[in-house]
């Protein structure tokens, strides 16, 4: 029981990052029917950002995610007004953007920082007695804790803020929000910056548990897409249910049959749910 509960929270864990990761994925796509191939690499600068704020700066670490954060927004919103927002109309296009810059940004990272494995600082330190059963590190509570709360953030922006519910209007008619007087470029520009945001929040709360390196973009764009699908395409609560399924899956299913598995057992349930419902689990489009 002591070690189910354990991995399970693992598992809950990951499945939050995911969720988190996922979510600016959903987001980009949902508004902008754009697929941001380089979505992990904004995850890993992030953790780049974080590390060299907080160590080479001696920023509080606190401070150093927050600005880390910012600093890939701003990013996002450049992004956004230089290489995307030509391709408007033009999937193929914005894709094949995506894609490049995703290279671009992974030898960029490889001859700034080399191939070795960085990290920021600990938030805290310490573990605590769960339950009476187990010991667990309190940067993991941390972290899964921040990523809870960022996500809850989102959804009551999105439901409840005025700018979620203009973000809303855009996604579900276009045109007739830009004749309600909706400036849907500006909503593309804040849309995609915030996707990377999400990204780069999910990069600042792991990596000081899982070191980033340029390689480790490509498990993260893999991992997002495939809870976007596994949710249901521009569904942000299937983008929370998915990624908690599949964190859960892949970490109790590495501890009781083999972490050589790990990602199998994550393509498995995404067939698996595809095969009795091929739009996923929250199939039609709700932001």
């Amino acid at each position: 029981m002591q070690d189910f509960l354990l991995y399970g929270t693992n598992g809950l864990l990951l499945g939050v990052i995911y969720a988190l990761s996922a979510l600016g994925v959903s987001l980009i796509v949902g508004i902008m029917n754009v697929i941001n191939f380089s979505h992990g690499e904004l995850y890993v600068l992030a953790g780049y950002f974080s590390a060299l704020f907080a160590r080479a700066l001696g920023l509080p670490v606190a401070l150093a995610a927050l600005l880390a954060v910012a600093g890939v927004f701003v990013f996002g919103l450049v992004v956004e007004r230089t290489l995307i927002r030509n391709t408007y109309g033009n999937d193929m296009a914005s894709l094949i953007i995506t894609f490049v810059l995703s290279i671009v940004l992974q030898n960029a990272y490889l001859f700034i920082f080399g191939p070795y494995p960085q990290k920021p600082p600990n938030w805290v330190s310490g573990s605590t007695h769960l339950l009476g059963l187990f010991y667990y590190g309190n940067q993991r509570l941390a972290a899964l804790g921040a990523g809870a709360a960022v996500i809850v953030l989102l959804f009551v922006a999105i439901k409840k803020t005025w700018c979620g519910k203009t973000v809303r209007a855009v996604a579900q008619d276009r045109e007739m929000a830009a004749m309600l007087g909706v400036n849907p470029t500006l909503v593309n520009m804040l849309s995609f910056g915030t996707g990377c945001a999400l990204a780069a929040a999910a990069g600042v709360i792991l990596s000081p548990i899982f070191p980033v390196t340029p390689t480790v973009s490509v498990g993260v764009s893999l991992t997002a897409f495939i809870v976007v699908v596994l949710g249901g395409m521009g569904s942000l609560t299937g983008c929370v249910v998915g990624g908690l399924v599949l964190g859960l899956v892949q970490n109790l299913g590495a501890a009781y049959v083999s972490s050589g598995y790990k990602h199998f057992f994550g393509f498995f349930i995404l067939l698996l749910i595809l095969v009795v419902r091929p739009t996923g689990l929250f199939g039609q489009k709700q932001l």
